[in-house]
């Protein structure tokens, strides 16, 4: 309808202004295949699922009311999917990445169900515009790049091959960053994706995963290891559903934010006025997700960047333990050799690489396996995908970094760069003399540091590239 407006001048001018219809009736149909049906079910979200003043529906209001009408049909896919793979419990593709640049998933969904033409003839009912619509819609901020395109890629054409996968990933507040030119030039500001909500999202409140940084090894009577103490942050999933093109398949990309408990609280502190001190704890677990790649100028940085990445990797484990151990049950006995047979693990470059000392540690302290059998069955589990050879862009962590945050895990890749240097003397001794680059610890006392990359190409039954493959 029309209305009349004073712009900056005074005069009156005729803008446009959406109203919710009172048309088109408000009612579910989820599953509805009709324009008309998908124009009520629109209606519905947007008179139901209220997000914004119930008088306005401008193109804002129509994305998120559209949006979350498409989620419903992608909701009863995506369960359907679930449920499959958890009866015929094939092997299962877990994708661990730092980055993925999804695009618009609007235009994604409903392009891969082939509803485009039913959405547009509906919308048209509510006095809008598809392509109108769709540009509403701001991107995900989770990637910055080639890594987080391709990514996104592999997830997409895994759903529509109808393979079983899931991908991990962090939900990222501020992104990276986004960029707004002034008269001073270039100006870099914080994302702003998450300032309204995701209607994509569907946060797992039962899916909770501890993750622990800092602390000591303490040894058991047994002779055993165990990791205690230090800082323990809270792993909550949120869902995004990644439909296949033209298929029933829907599978999950699963992001982890980081929190800390009500416990972490310090209520004395808070009423004594030591505010800041009373929530550190959860100030400290907000950084975890706060921005994609951190500075890592100070050691500061440093440490918040390991956290990010040993954050994805630990929380994805247990999930994927646990997803192990839940399909098992009632099928009988079961061992831990098996779990290859049933996991694949694909590590995005080396952002993830710490995922091989973790799922060792979880095997040995967690599950009671000795070395030998959970060195067999991370080595199994793993492969590692590279994407350059150029040393200047190849990870390297600092020893001292890593033990002051992971001290267990820098126990395991001391033991594994051992054992690798004992196989190379033993059984490959032409390769003896290029041993000072293909250690995993390069001990230079100026500056000794953990080669991520090299961790990787030991530890995983395969490395592949862009255009080649060891």
């Amino acid at each position: 309808m029309a209305a009349i407006a004073k712009n900056n001048r005074g005069t009156a001018s005729t803008t446009t202004a959406f109203a919710v219809s009172t048309v088109v009736p408000a009612a579910a149909h989820p599953l509805g295949s009709e324009p008309t049906e998908i124009a009520s079910n629109i209606n519905y979200h947007a008179q139901y699922n209220p997000h914004f003043s119930p008088f306005k529906f401008e193109p804002e209001q129509a994305f998120y009311a559209t949006a979350e009408s498409v989620r419903d049909r992608l909701i009863k896919q995506w369960n359907e999917t679930y449920l499959h793979f958890h009866k015929a419990d094939p092997k299962q593709t877990y994708y661990l990445s730092m980055e993925y640049l999804q695009g618009r998933a609007l235009t994604n969904a409903v392009g891969n169900l082939d509803i485009i033409d039913a959405y547009a003839g509906a919308l048209n009912q509510l006095g809008h515009e598809l392509e109108d619509v769709v540009e509403q819609e701001k991107d995900a901020a989770l990637g910055n790049g080639g890594l987080g395109r391709l990514a996104s890629c592999f997830l997409d054409s895994m759903a529509t091959l109808n393979l079983p996968a899931w991908g991990y990933g962090l939900r990222y507040k501020y992104g990276l960053f986004k960029q707004r030119i002034t008269r001073e030039g270039q100006e870099e500001i914080a994302e702003d994706w998450l300032e309204k909500f995701s209607p994509w999202e569907v946060v797992r409140h039962d899916i909770v995963f501890p993750v622990r940084f800092f602390g000591r090894v303490e040894v058991k009577p047994d002779g055993s290891r165990q990791w205690v103490e230090g800082e323990v942050v809270q792993a909550l999933a949120y869902d995004v559903p990644i439909p296949g093109y033209r298929t029933k398949n829907t599978i999950s990309l699963r992001l982890w934010e980081a929190k800390a408990s009500s416990e972490d609280f310090n209520l004395f502190q808070f009423n004594d006025g030591q505010y800041e001190s009373a929530s550190q704890l959860h100030y400290r677990a907000q950084q975890i997700c706060a921005i994609l790649y951190p500075g890592d100028a100070t050691e500061s940085g440093k440490l918040l960047r390991l956290k990010q990445q040993f954050f994805l990797c630990s929380a994805s484990l247990q999930d994927i333990i646990f997803r192990f151990k839940e399909r098992r049950n009632g099928k009988g006995s079961w061992q831990w050799s098996e779990f290859p047979s049933k996991v694949a693990v694909q590590l995005n470059d080396t952002h993830p690489t710490l995922a091989i000392p973790e799922l060792i540690r979880l095997l040995m302290d967690d599950e009671g396996l000795g070395w030998d059998e959970a060195w067999d069955v991370t080595a199994r589990t793993i492969a590692y995908t590279n994407h350059t050879v150029l040393p200047e862009a190849l990870e390297k962590w600092s020893q001292s970094v890593m033990w002051k945050l992971l001290p267990r895990h820098m126990e395991i890749i001391a033991e594994i760069d051992k054992r690798f240097i004992a196989i190379i003397h033993s059984t490959h001794n032409n390769l003896e003399s290029k041993l000072p680059s293909m250690q995993i610890l390069d001990n230079n006392l100026q500056k000794p540091v953990v080669r991520m990359a090299n961790l990787c190409v030991v530890s995983s039954h395969t490395v592949r590239g862009q255009s080649f493959e060891i």
